[in-house]
């Protein structure tokens, strides 16, 4: 294993002590209810909400407990887009720090590459949109954006086509749920492999395209 190898690892391992140990000290459930407390003050509840999403990917939570919430507290015509605009906001921090990071050595430099060579044969838009549509956890998928070298504007585009099937799923059962209960909210398996053959398809031609023109007979 290489120096930069070693490093990248050592930080991404920090990265994480540090997400945990934040974590450990705050529970989603926690700070979901205060802030369901804040609904009856939109604008500080807006700063709250946007400071959420913005620190949300280090304290290891899923986007999808946030939504919930909005699908409690709102109609689904503004609980929706405001999940989908939260979802492409909470992506860009790794989206950022991955292009920061970004380089040609180590682990950093293998996972750039290749993302970079799937990027090529089927566009950054459409490349994004399937990683969404995968079960792939989101945080992993915006590293891999920066480091593949993703432009901005493809990122945000992929991310809110990508996060529909997603947002309209969580939203629907914030709204239906008598109570708000974090741990009751699932995702049914059935739709995960669903949109799992989504991404699938919405990549297939692009693939084939690439690996024809490549491997002509």
């Amino acid at each position: 294993m290489n120096r930069a190898t070693v490093r990248q690892l050592i930080g991404v391992g920090g990265l994480l002590g540090v997400a945990a140990a934040a974590a450990l000290i705050s529970s989603p459930e926690a700070v979901i209810a205060g802030l369901e407390g804040l609904a009856a003050r939109p604008l500080l509840f807006a700063v709250v909400l946007v400071g959420l999403y913005l620190v949300r990917p280090f304290l290891l939570w899923p986007v999808s407990s946030v939504a919930l919430l909005l699908g409690y507290l709102y109609s689904p015509a503004v609980a929706i887009p405001l999940a989908l605009a939260g979802a492409a906001l909470s992506g860009m921090p790794p989206f950022l720090l991955g292009r920061y990071a970004k380089t040609d050595l180590g682990l950093f430099g293998y996972i750039g590459c290749r993302g970079e060579q799937l990027v090529d044969a089927v566009g950054e838009t459409r490349g994004v949109i399937a990683a969404r549509l995968s079960p792939v956890p989101g945080d992993p998928i915006s590293y891999a954006g920066g480091l593949s070298g993703v432009s901005v504007q493809a990122f945000l585009a992929g991310t809110v086509v990508g996060e529909i099937p997603w947002a309209l799923v969580t939203v629907f059962t914030g709204a239906s749920m008598r109570s708000l209960d974090l741990s009751s909210a699932t995702v049914q398996p059935e739709l995960v492999a669903a949109l799992a053959g989504l991404a699938i398809i919405v990549l297939a031609g692009p693939l084939y395209n690439h690996l024809s023109t490549a491997n002509p007979e």
